[in-house]
């Protein structure tokens, strides 16, 4: 098995060097030179001004009917095609709306295949006690995690449209031959609370990740073109919306042979992605998470153009930045951390294993936080030394097998399918052996992870010295008691997620670190999904959704419940896209 086919299959296919190469594309609005956002000002609108006096954000293009080769009229505009968008444009569509779908690139990024996150959907129901959830207690929970910082009915409004969504969904691709799996067996007794919330996507034929995603992208083309006077049209990239006595009434956008005035009589849906790969605006938004990251996992159509177009028409912008964060990316011992955007194709390991709770030791041998937390925290924690130190090695050992089982983590962490079924629609029997365990020799053959017979032998691999190399091997020593005794009083990391290091081989990642998948914070939204304007008005015309709209995270992203993320892309869209057609909610 080559390092290139056996980090692929749950990668997605718009990552690495066709990422990096499709950001240089979009360089024009991406932006690569790095600047810090000014300081906060006082009163309300202290946000708005730091917006508007970042260099990021820069000055709306001067756009004029004149400018224009072609108009289009259409009821519902909606600008991107993620999992927001989809579903915003098919809900329009199947509920008579003229309705046009644009993207900036050449296809749809489509639905997130890892997992929708839904409540009381029909396969939550058919299992019963396993996949009911209380709608009051996950919305208190999502709450807690943002510290209060977020718009608790917009959570509300997720747990109780969800389920719909979701079954619509399953009910539409499964005419194209896709399926919809729940992974409702949790683990018990944790102390952060798993959800079987997670809805994943089938393809057919057995089809990967990237080929999932690109076969629910041409069903749902095929299913918005399916109906009257609907539209997709591709690199086709708003430029701006259009106001007309404070109201959006559409967007000005580029199409191949020039530039395009789109009128919207009932609405436009703005749904571009966030800003992941616009490096100028993370690095100024988001310096501490950008300074734990080795690398993206992002589109790279994400480049912030519906939020920056929201700023410029007078919206505002979270206060509080927020990524979604894994912990799976490897770099070796030559590679620095804090070059996202120059690390990519094969030069980085994706390995989906560092997301077991196994142990992980600072830079100088010290373990630093429960492992069982979600996939940020560990940035998190690590972010609290110094810039250069912000990554950690993983240790386990030969026994990696037996621990595996037991861990039972869920959601895109899994890497075992349980006997109980239920488990990850990604994992599948013997996937340790055929592809873990594998893929694993290859990274020690890659330099991403160190091998060897003793642990003092890893220590030295590792690039310990002196009192950093005992205080790696008294960690270890400790964590043998720990297990032992079946009892951590360090970080409180549950029973059965402690492991042992005692049987060789002996190994270690030699720098892990974060990959983002898309960014969190958007425009701050009224609970109708529409921007908040200097004002505190809403401003007509124009409803934000996915990752462009703000007040639902703030700091993290709570990923044990699982695919939480599209599936409030996917039950927003939706609701916005009936709403703007006049459907009756």
């Amino acid at each position: 098995m080559s390092l290139e086919n056996s980090t692929f299959s749950r990668r997605s296919f718009l990552t690495g060097a066709a990422a990096l190469g499709a950001l240089t594309a979009a360089g024009a609005m991406g932006g690569c030179a790095p600047r810090l956002v000014e300081a906060p000002s006082e009163g309300a609108q202290g946000q708005a001004m730091t917006a508007a006096a970042a260099d990021w954000l820069g000055e709306a293009p001067a756009i004029s009917d004149s400018d224009c080769v072609e108009t289009v009229d259409t009821d519902v505009l909606v600008i991107g095609a993620g999992t927001s968008g989809y579903f915003a444009a098919c809900a329009a569509a199947e509920n008579g709306a003229r309705t046009l779908l644009i993207e900036k690139a050449a296809s749809g990024n489509g639905v997130r295949s890892s997992a929708i996150g839904a409540v009381n959907s029909r396969f939550q129901q058919e299992v019963g006690e396993a996949g009911a959830i209380n709608p009051m207690e996950i919305v208190n929970d999502m709450d807690r995690y943002a510290d209060g910082q977020i718009h608790s009915a917009l959570y509300r409004k997720w747990a109780l449209n969800s389920g719909e969504a979701v079954d619509w969904y399953a009910d539409v691709v499964a005419k194209d031959g896709i399926g919809v799996q729940l992974e409702w067996n949790m683990p018990k007794d944790t102390f952060y609370k798993d959800w079987p919330t997670g809805h994943g996507t089938n393809g057919r034929d057995g089809a990967g990740y990237g080929e999932r995603e690109g076969q629910v992208s041409e069903c749902l083309n095929n299913y918005i073109t399916s109906f009257p006077n609907c539209e997709i049209r591709f690199e086709c990239p708003m430029r701006n919306l259009i106001l007309e006595d404070g109201k959006v009434v559409g967007a000005y956008a580029e199409g191949k042979d020039g530039m395009i005035r789109i009128n919207a009589t009932k609405g436009v849906i703005v749904a571009t992605g966030g800003y992941a790969y616009n490096q100028e605006m993370y690095q100024a938004l988001q310096p501490t998470r950008y300074s734990c990251l080795g690398t993206l996992d992002a589109f790279p159509s994400c480049t912030g153009d519906g939020i920056k177009a929201l700023l410029w028409a007078g919206a505002q912008m979270d206060q509080v930045h927020t990524s979604l964060t894994f912990n799976r990316c490897l770099l070796t011992a030559e590679q620095e951390i804090a070059h996202p955007y120059e690390v990519g194709g094969d030069s980085y390991g994706y390995f989906f294993y560092a997301s077991q709770p196994f142990l992980r030791v600072d830079p100088h041998g010290a373990r630093f936080h429960n492992e069982s937390a979600p996939y940020d925290y560990v940035m998190n924690a690590s972010s609290k030394r110094p810039e250069a130190e912000r990554y950690w090695h993983q240790i386990w050992d030969g026994d990696w097998k037996k621990y595996v089982p037991i861990f039972h983590t869920v959601g895109c962490s899994t890497i075992y399918m349980q006997p109980e079924g239920g488990s990850d629609h990604d994992a599948f029997p013997g996937m340790l052996d055929e592809w873990i365990g594998p893929e694993m020799e290859d990274f020690v053959n890659a330099g991403y992870i160190m091998k060897a017979d003793t642990l003092e032998e890893l220590a030295d691999k590792l690039g310990f010295e002196g009192a950093d190399k005992d205080t790696f091997l008294q960690t270890c020593e400790r964590q043998n008691e720990n297990y032992d005794n079946q009892y951590d009083p360090d970080f409180g990391k549950e029973p059965f997620r402690l492991s042992a290091i005692r049987t060789p081989p002996f190994y270690g990642s030699v720098k892990n670190c974060g990959l983002t998948l898309c960014t969190l914070d958007g425009i701050m939204v009224n609970e109708e999904l529409q921007p908040y304007g200097a004002n505190g008005q809403p401003i007509e015309g124009v409803y934000v959704v996915g990752n462009d709209q703000g007040c639902f995270y703030a700091g993290t992203y709570p990923n044990l419940a699982a695919g939480l993320n599209a599936g409030r892309c996917a039950t927003f869209g939706r609701m916005v896209g009936k709403k703007l057609a006049g459907a009756a909610e």
